[in-house]
């Protein structure tokens, strides 16, 4: 047997175990002779590579023999990455390999800038008490949801729901009617004929599918206003949609059936830092000065300079907002997974983060790898080897959503 990546396919392979989507569909069996039909079908769902019978004759690049040391830049970037990290972990190990390999080799975007500040922008000593006592007093006015997020929040809840629940409820909106259809219509899905109508979607595609994207694109557009000095939104935006991707991904691999979820948790994982962002600028400014100058995490020195971390805010919204419990859950446990009353949910996207971290694909405004809880990851029963197959589907994946992402 031989792992064949999409481009060294060729006609008249024979496949030696079934290709499976990232939802767990069955997309071709084992034993098929491949046909360039067979080759678009692979190409449609995001498929990186096929285990064939016998020997391929594309070139490959011998990982083991990778010479580490050919880019001393590159090295050097990487381990400062993972400096809070155990890299004698295996898991931790084989990301900062593959972080090395990825960057070295296969092209993924470079890593997005960190905003720099200077510390004469803004002081160091944030007023903690008063964002304390605005948001645990709720004297804070959150920003006002739109009420379609409420009703796709009970769709996505409600395992009854309909296609037609949803399309009532989305074409109230104009607006993310034409964003849905053109993110459906796009290669990201790579139908051959258009589809005019959510109904029709909802129907290729599925209720929770749908719903999940529609919530997403109505929440994260709550803050597009963020000043860019602050926040560069577009860096903070690929870091999110890769982190929803990699999660939906490891849910898959794991026979989860909620995939949904774990993209809309993954994806919105880091929605406090938005609002601290939007409503606390200069003290968050003298967070990331301070982080910036220490070499400290943020998520260590949150407390400290506003009261609370970016989970306990997100919390607070996700609840204002009504979303499902099982998504405010594994967000607000994401860095403590173990302590949720769903671990494996909770350490899919703690996982996640620590893997688009290690890449260094967008930001949320964290410098650093975070580290790898080693309960949950010996829990959660995933292999290190699975890393590299999940991160080409989510960067294939994460290019044909590119444009959606700048509009």
């Amino acid at each position: 047997m031989t792992t064949v990546h999409l481009d060294e396919i060729k006609q008249e392979m024979v496949l030696s175990e079934d290709v499976i989507d990232v939802t767990g569909r069955l997309l071709l069996q084992k034993g098929h002779k491949i046909k360039p039909s067979h080759v678009n079908i692979i190409k449609k769902w995001g498929i990186t590579e096929v285990n064939v019978v016998g020997d391929s004759t594309g070139e490959e690049i011998d990982h083991d023999n990778v010479d580490f040391q050919g880019d001393e830049e590159i090295d050097h970037e990487t381990l400062n990455l993972f400096q809070h990290t155990d890299l004698d972990h295996p898991a931790t190990k084989e990301l900062y390999r593959l972080a090395i390999l990825f960057k070295k080799y296969r092209n993924i975007p470079e890593m997005d800038s960190k905003t720099t500040h200077n510390e004469s922008e803004t002081h160091h000593n944030p007023p903690k008490k008063d964002i304390r006592k605005k948001i645990s007093q709720k004297d804070l006015k959150m920003p006002e949801i739109p009420s379609i997020v409420l009703e796709l929040n009970e769709i996505l809840s409600n395992p009854l729901s309909t296609a037609d629940n949803l399309a009532q409820v989305v074409s109230k909106s104009p607006s993310l009617t034409a964003v849905l259809l053109r993110i459906v219509n796009s290669s990201y899905y790579g139908f051959t004929s258009r589809i005019d109508t959510i109904t029709r979607a909802v129907t290729m595609i599925g209720t929770r599918e749908i719903s999940s994207l529609a919530l997403v694109i109505c929440t994260i557009s709550v803050f597009k206003h963020i000043p860019r000095e602050t926040l560069d939104m577009h860096a903070f935006l690929r870091h999110s949609f890769t982190c929803g991707l990699i999660s939906r991904m490891m849910a898959a691999n794991r026979n989860i059936r909620e995939t949904e979820q774990l993209f809309v948790s993954g994806l919105l994982h880091d929605i406090g830092r938005l609002v601290v962002y939007s409503y606390f600028p200069q003290a968050a400014k003298s967070l990331l000065i301070h982080c910036q100058n220490t070499e400290r995490m943020l998520l260590d020195e949150e407390t400290r300079f506003l009261g609370y971390t970016h989970t306990d805010i997100s919390r607070f919204l996700l609840q204002e907002w009504n979303f499902p419990s099982q998504i405010e859950d594994s967000i607000f446990y994401h860095h403590d997974p173990m302590a949720s009353n769903d671990p494996i949910q909770a350490t899919i996207v703690h996982l996640s983060d620590i893997v688009v971290n290690a890449l260094g694909i967008g930001s949320s405004g964290e410098r650093y790898v975070p580290p790898l809880n080693h309960d949950a990851w010996e829990n959660l029963g995933l292999s290190p080897s699975s890393f590299e197959v999940i991160i080409r589907q989510a960067i294939h994946q994460l290019s044909v959503l590119e444009p959606f992402l700048q509009s």
